[in-house]
C-alpha cells in the first residue's frame, strides 16, 4: 500500500461506486477468477480511502465471511466519515 501513488479521494470515491455496482449486479459476478479480482480491487480501493480519512482498516489478514463483515464496517465508517459510496 505504501509503495501506491496519492489519490485523490474523489478518485477514489469514484473506483469505489464503480466496483461497488460491479461486484453487486455486473457480468463479473458469473466467473469466480474475475469476482476475486473484482474484490481485490475493491479492498485495495477501500484501504486507500481508509487511509486518506485515518479509518482504522483490518481488511489484509481476513478472509471469507469474517473479510465481507470488515467490508460492510469500513463501507460504514467511510460514509458516516462523508465519503459517498452508493450512487
Amino acid at each position: 500500500m505504501e509503495a501506491l501513488p496519492a489519490v485523490p479521494i474523489e478518485q477514489l470515491a469514484f473506483d469505489l461506486r464503480r466496483l461497488d455496482r460491479q461486484r453487486r449486479s455486473g457480468p463479473l459476478r458469473s466467473s469466480e477468477a474475475c469476482m476475486a479480482a473484482l474484490l481485490a480491487a475493491y479492498d485495495a480501493r477501500l484501504r486507500l480511502a481508509c487511509r486518506c480519512l485515518g479509518v482504522p482498516e483490518h481488511l489484509q489478514p481476513l478472509t471469507g465471511v469474517d473479510r465481507e463483515i470488515e467490508r460492510l464496517r469500513l463501507e460504514a465508517r467511510l460514509e458516516a466519515a462523508g465519503l459517498a459510496l452508493r450512487d
